[in-house]
């Protein structure tokens, strides 16, 4: 019984018993805040890319939809090594007589935690241009 005294009364060791609890939650954190930070990234890369491609679509002569994919994925940058993206391209007339693209990039961002693959977050991003007469 006087050892177990003894033991509860000595603070030698807390500070590493404390750092050991609240490492793991730190550092969780700290992960969690990069990924969110790529995956801001990731959208605001997809969703220049698909203004950059739409600015293409309208600009004479009207390039083909092969073309179209090359600078969407070109657009992409480095943003390509972070997650998948497809792109669409749909033409269509308005009510008004005018000619259409219609873009929608999807794509997906990889949450991973290096100790827990959390799995993915969707990305969608679309735009229509009008081009020209």
């Amino acid at each position: 019984m006087r050892l177990f005294k003894n033991l509860s009364r000595d603070r030698r060791g807390a500070a590493a018993v404390e750092f050991g609890l609240a490492i793991p939650v730190a550092l969780t954190l700290i992960l969690g805040c990069m990924n969110f930070g790529i995956y801001l990234y990731f959208t605001n890369s997809m969703a220049a890319a698909i203004d950059e491609t739409a600015r293409s679509a309208i600009l004479w002569p009207t390039p083909d939809d092969a073309q179209l994919q090359t600078n969407f994925e070109e657009s992409l940058f480095t943003a390509k090594s972070f997650g998948s993206a497809n792109l669409t391209v749909t033409h269509g007339t308005s009510l008004d007589g005018r000619d259409y693209v219609d873009l929608e990039g999807t794509g997906a961002y990889n949450v991973n935690l290096i100790f827990v693959n959390l799995g993915s977050i969707p990305v969608r991003s679309t735009r229509r241009a009008y081009l020209q007469a």
